[in-house]
């Protein structure tokens, strides 16, 4: 943490570097105005800052950090698409600058647990007819071994915009020109139907997924606002900029049956894990111990930027930013740890399987109040007591 007597010198110079550094350089006017107000910003949210917690009235730190998590990712983009060496080097540099100065401010996030080496599975662990896809940041699963037919295998989630291209081509590296059967979806959060649309019309497939999650897949309801004062890293800070509006896709879209059962898919079964949203499923396997989780659980700090591109093995709960009902969010992860998995992917982090993996998550589930909750949230009427 920053302490904030630190913060609050840090933002004068980053005011005062906005406002006069692109004039004494003698920037374009295109650049140097934006800068100079986008500095003017800075000071103005910064003296209207609380630094210590119980200070008077204004902005509190969490809002502060959002705010500096926001210009910071407008600083990189724009550095980014400049073309002229000085400015793209600036503002790329302030943009970081300002993105590490919102993580190294955040508050620490859930817990967790670290995962003892060999947690993480091997494909092989996973069995031949299942396959988990990193797409960025998240995970999606191929259903159907190798080279099954047409209407053979199915797909569960569909990862983050602009993703198509990469699934599909994955999907025809393992079942050549076969379509699926459907789609399967855990939830509709942004990055696990980033590609949905598109691959859905291009496989006239039809998508399946809890009824309670079908209004924010056929355009009616927007998810609730994220919660980046759960902490844990820039992945929580950068939440509110994450898109949360609904999709439409009412024409392809069809309720899972109630009797628990995936049609065309046999051995498997979705089993209904709310918390993270009001619909969200996870898919399970008797016969073999493997469970799709999505993002009931979590195998790594999603929270944390750097957790999330590396895949660092932890055990979590949900996502905590878009996480909106803990009570529940804890009683399904204490479903699944029940179930007693040998192998799991989960929405975020690498495959796990193994008795470490099986003592972590019982651990976790045991625990949650403890391991799983973030230490604040908006949602805090639905905290469960420590």
């Amino acid at each position: 943490m920053i302490p904030p007597r630190l913060h609050a010198a840090l933002d004068a110079v980053s005011a005062a570097t906005l406002v006069l550094l692109p004039r004494a350089l003698r920037w374009p006017a295109r650049l140097s105005r934006p800068l100079a107000l986008a500095g003017l910003g800075v000071a103005a949210y910064s003296l209207a800052t609380r630094y210590r917690r119980g200070q008077g009235r204004g902005i509190d730190l969490d809002r502060h950090r959002m705010l500096d998590a926001a210009q910071g990712a407008a600083c990189l983009a724009a550095g980014l698409r400049e073309e002229r060496p000085g400015p793209r080097a600036f503002l790329t540099g302030y943009g970081g600058f300002s993105l590490a100065a919102a993580a190294l401010t955040s508050p620490e996030g859930p817990q967790g647990i670290p995962l003892p080496p060999g947690a993480t599975a091997a494909a092989a662990t996973i069995g031949p007819d299942l396959m988990r896809l990193r797409c960025g940041i998240v995970n999606l699963a191929f259903i159907g071994a190798p080279g099954a037919g047409d209407r053979a295998w199915f797909l569960v989630d569909a990862g983050i915009a602009g993703a198509a291209s990469f699934i599909r081509a994955a999907a025809r590296a393992r079942f050549g020109s076969a379509r699926p059967a459907a789609i399967l979806l855990t939830h509709g959060h942004f990055d696990h139907v980033g590609a949905l649309e598109q691959l859905a019309r291009e496989w006239d497939a039809p998508v399946l997924a809890h009824p309670a999650e079908r209004p924010f897949l056929d355009g009616s309801r927007s998810y609730p606002p994220p919660a980046p004062e759960v902490g844990g890293g820039l992945m929580a800070e950068l939440s509110p900029l994450f898109p949360r509006g609904p999709i439409d896709i009412a024409d392809r879209l069809a309720d899972l049956p109630p009797d628990g059962l995936v049609p065309g898919l046999d051995g498997w079964r979705w089993i209904h894990t709310p918390g993270h949203t009001p619909g969200h499923v996870s898919f399970w396997h008797e016969a073999t111990g493997r469970l799709v989780a999505g993002d009931a659980i979590s195998a790594t700090r999603q929270e944390s930027a750097a957790s999330a591109a590396l895949q660092i093995p932890r055990l979590q709960g949900p996502p905590a930013y878009f996480t909106t009902d803990w009570q529940a969010a804890g009683n399904s992860v204490r479903r699944l740890a029940a179930l007693r998995p040998r192998a799991m992917i989960a929405g975020h982090g690498p495959a796990l399987a193994g008795p470490g993996f099986q003592a972590a998550l019982d651990r976790l589930a045991d625990g949650f109040a403890a391991l799983g909750l973030p230490p604040d949230s908006r949602y805090a009427s639905a905290l469960p007591p420590a």
